[in-house]
């Protein structure tokens, strides 16, 4: 149990750049984002209006309905939210590509392999890495990128005349909108799985530019696919799986879209005009029910034990 934990610690320390960073500095970004629009929108209403303008608005914002402010502010929390969760899936994306070849690229594998640690807890740290360690990371920096837009917020409020506790703190929903991100973190790992087993494959099985077989591989397959179903005459079975590929991939970059389907009708009640933290984690948790999902489990599990086999008989590219 030593060992692995220190293989977590490896790999936290190794990519805490791409893990705590890069939350964080979207977070700074969209802060900016807010002081030059502030700035922007000042400047243009003093020229145009003398000011008046920002007064007005000042005193119809405050006439707003404290559950018109809750809503306004989920949606603003869930859309970045969304956001954070694609950025996390395509940081991981190329964590797992070179997770298992970058270390025989450049022989460290010899290194590891001399130490008391099996490949198969090398497997497992890189799979738990991307399943439990990225996602509490992440959630971290959208705790600390969220509490940056509001304190600016509070400020320009001030700035307004508005009280910002009254108006914005009262009415934000901390647990069930940072919730619904850390549950649709590990959500987004299950419909993610395959996709994490084939990337760790490629990584181990690849000799050079893991990239290609990891993106090519499966680009070449589905090809084949489609036309063997083009030339057959099976178009309702190519249509339907082709959905539900995409389906999947889409849960799989952000877990928030397991109330869209991709046939144009709604399913578990979802409305996106409609929904807060507390019905965003209901309609996730609803999307596990999915066959898919447990399909794409099964192919993770057999990729997973197939990345453990090659590593352990392949110590260079």
């Amino acid at each position: 149990m030593k060992s692995f934990t220190a293989l977590l610690r490896r790999e936290y320390w190794e990519h805490r750049g791409a893990f705590l960073k890069t939350p964080i500095i979207m977070g700074i970004v969209s802060g900016i984002s807010l002081i030059l629009l502030y700035l922007t929108t000042e400047q243009i209403d003093l020229k145009l209006n003398s000011g008046q303008f920002a007064e007005l608005g000042s005193q119809a914002v405050s006439q707003f309905k404290s559950s018109e402010i809750q809503f306004v502010i989920d949606v603003m929390m869930l859309f970045s939210a969304s956001i954070y969760h694609f950025v996390l899936f395509i940081i991981l994306f190329f964590y797992l590509l070179g997770s298992l070849y970058d270390d025989r690229k450049d022989g460290s594998i010899l290194f590891w392999k001399s130490l008391p640690v099996s490949d198969t807890q090398t497997v497992l740290s890189k799979l738990a890495t991307v399943v439990i360690v990225a996602p509490l990371i992440f959630t971290f920096g959208l705790i600390i990128s969220h509490l940056i837009f509001f304190i600016l917020m509070s400020i320009i409020l001030l700035i307004y005349g508005i009280n910002p506790f009254t108006f914005m703190w009262l009415n934000i929903n901390f647990v069930s909108n940072w919730g619904a991100f850390l549950l649709g973190c590990f959500i987004q790992a299950l419909w993610a799985m395959p996709i994490y087993g084939w990337l760790l494959l490629a990584s181990s099985f690849s000799k050079r530019r893991p990239f290609l077989l990891a993106v090519f591989g499966p680009l070449t397959a589905w090809f084949v696919w489609y036309w063997y179903n083009a030339l057959t005459n099976l178009d309702v079975l190519q249509v339907g799986l082709f959905k539900s590929i995409l389906f999947a991939l889409a849960k799989a970059a952000s877990p928030f879209t397991s109330g869209i389907s991709f046939t144009g009708e709604e399913i578990d009640g979802f409305d996106p005009t409609q929904q807060t933290g507390a019905e965003v984690i209901n309609s996730m948790i609803a999307g596990l029910n999915e066959s898919s999902l447990f399909y794409g489990v099964i192919f993770a599990a057999v990729a997973i034990a197939l990345s453990i086999y090659v590593r352990r008989f392949r110590n260079t590219t």
